[in-house]
């Protein structure tokens, strides 16, 4: 997998963990909504980059308060025909004021791709081999849009 970030392609940097003495081993990870319930107060403490992952039948209720302590929060699509996740990345950051990274992964189709970006998701979580139909995706960008930019 890589991260597509508009027309940047990287590694991802962000390691799953889910035990807590993994946190110790990497400078950038990441973790599951009922990991940070169970350890918050611990991670709260740490002066780690460390990021979250949700599912798109989550609620930002659970984190609206913990939103500082974030670098990253992944919001995955359990299914491309789930809109929940484009609400949840306005919600970041219109309402909830998030400046932090936002990222897709999941079941998501190349030609969300612009409608991702404009809700307010900075990059795409993506398999190697489909980066060029992505990239060509946003080269084809016409303008037309549904709803504002972010």
């Amino acid at each position: 997998m890589i991260i597509l970030n508009k027309e940047k392609i990287s590694a991802d940097q962000f390691i799953l963990i889910n035990k807590l003495d993994d946190i110790n081993n990497y400078k950038f990870f990441f973790f599951d909504l009922n990991f940070w319930i169970e350890n918050k107060s611990l991670l709260k403490s740490s002066n780690k980059n460390f990021g979250i992952e949700i599912n798109s039948d989550d609620s930002l209720d659970q984190i609206k308060c913990d939103l500082p302590f974030f670098k990253l929060i992944i919001i995955n699509f359990k299914t491309f025909k789930d809109g929940r996740p484009f609400s949840m990345a306005r919600k970041l950051r219109s309402s909830l004021k998030f400046k932090s990274e936002i990222r897709a992964s999941g079941h998501i189709l190349p030609d969300q791709y612009i409608f991702l970006l404009r809700c307010g998701f900075n990059s795409v979580k993506i398999k190697k081999e489909e980066k060029d139909i992505w990239l060509k995706i946003l080269e084809n960008n016409l303008g037309v849009y549904y709803q504002p930019k972010i």
